[in-house]
């Protein structure tokens, strides 16, 4: 259902700029492909928020596993019980509960931990899921404490977090200005259109009128991409 409504949504981008900016559907041939490269490079920023909601969340896992290894249980039991409580903070398809009811489930079938959450950790593809696999690993090993191991992952990740939920915040505005400034063209072109049609026919009719068209949707592409370069910071 998601793909579908993603699709969808860059497919009725599509045909309003082929009415809007060209009024003729023949555009579609030239705009297609520059859409299918436009939700190629959107999938990439949404896979890169997904990363950074996983990390989040996995500092929320990681308090759960504290809790119930302060509580007794051993680690084996606390990632089983970590996944029961992750079940009761988010909906069962986010990824951080998948990936602890997945450990849950290989070390209920006599997977070692340590392997457990380095499997996570290169799913996961997120830096500090990998690092902390590492760490905990060396630390069983080695016989180290465990819990204070966690603990203090737990606390880096909670000043890390903070550190970018600032940034972010700060960076919101400047979406939010993009945003508008991405949707502003199809606006006024629609304002035209609607009250006064006959403002803008030399740009839709003949060969000149639509290359320059054309000329300014690209400039208008260029723009935006400079725009989400810059607002679209990754940290």
């Amino acid at each position: 259902m998601r793909i579908l409504r993603y699709v969808m949504k860059h497919v009725g981008i599509c045909i309003a700029t082929a009415e809007l900016f060209f009024q003729s559907w023949m555009s579609l041939l030239v705009l297609a492909p520059m859409t299918a490269v436009r939700m190629y490079r959107e999938r990439d920023v949404i896979r890169s928020r997904r990363k950074r909601q996983l990390e989040e969340h996995f500092r929320d896992g990681l308090q759960c596993l504290l809790a119930s290894l302060e509580a007794g249980y051993s680690i084996e039991n606390s990632v089983t019980q970590a996944a029961s409580d992750l079940r009761m903070m988010f909906e069962e398809k986010e990824p951080i509960v998948e990936e602890f009811r997945r450990m849950s489930r290989k070390l209920a079938s006599g997977g070692n931990v340590e392997e457990v959450f380095k499997e996570f950790g290169e799913r996961s593809g997120v830096e500090d899921i990998r690092t902390f696999a590492g760490i905990f690993a060396i630390a069983k090993r080695t016989g180290g404490d465990v819990t204070a191991v966690i603990r203090s992952v737990t606390d880096t990740l909670y000043e890390k977090q903070e550190v970018l939920r600032e940034i972010q915040t700060i960076l919101l505005a400047k979406q939010l200005e993009v945003g508008i400034m991405k949707v502003m063209p199809y606006l006024m072109l629609g304002y035209f259109l609607v009250f006064s049609p006959g403002f803008l026919e030399p740009l839709y009719a003949g060969i000149a009128g639509h290359a320059i068209m054309f000329l300014l949707y690209l400039l208008y592409r260029m723009f935006c991409l400079i725009a989400e370069r810059i607002a679209c910071i990754d940290v």
